[in-house]
């Protein structure tokens, strides 16, 4: 008979903070089921604290807005065709350079 895995424990959400980092106190407004799910999630070990939680999830959304905006920019120039024009002369020479060195003599 097979074992089953060990179930995995949820990794707990800490805040990182940075030796020059100061923290700052703000006053949000949060639905109230919101803010029972966090309680929740903190008491179910999945966070050190709701600050943390606040934080982390905040920090999350940045990162995928700035992450937005950067494929937004790609998009944009993948529609530019002078742009990709110039893209598929430098993949040209670089697929030479990749092969120098590399033929049997």
């Amino acid at each position: 008979m097979a074992r089953s895995a060990a179930p995995s424990k949820p990794r707990i959400i800490t805040r990182r903070r940075r030796a020059a980092s100061k923290t700052v106190k703000k006053t949000f407004t949060l639905a109230e089921e919101t803010v029972r799910l966090l309680g929740a999630a903190v008491r179910e070990g999945r966070a050190e604290n709701l600050s943390a939680y606040v934080e982390a999830a905040i920090e999350e959304k940045l990162r995928r807005a700035t992450r937005d905006v950067l494929y937004d920019s790609y998009q944009a120039a993948a529609q530019d065709p002078a742009f990709m024009a110039d893209m598929r002369g430098v993949a040209k020479t670089f697929k030479r350079t990749a092969a120098d060195g590399l033929r049997d003599e």
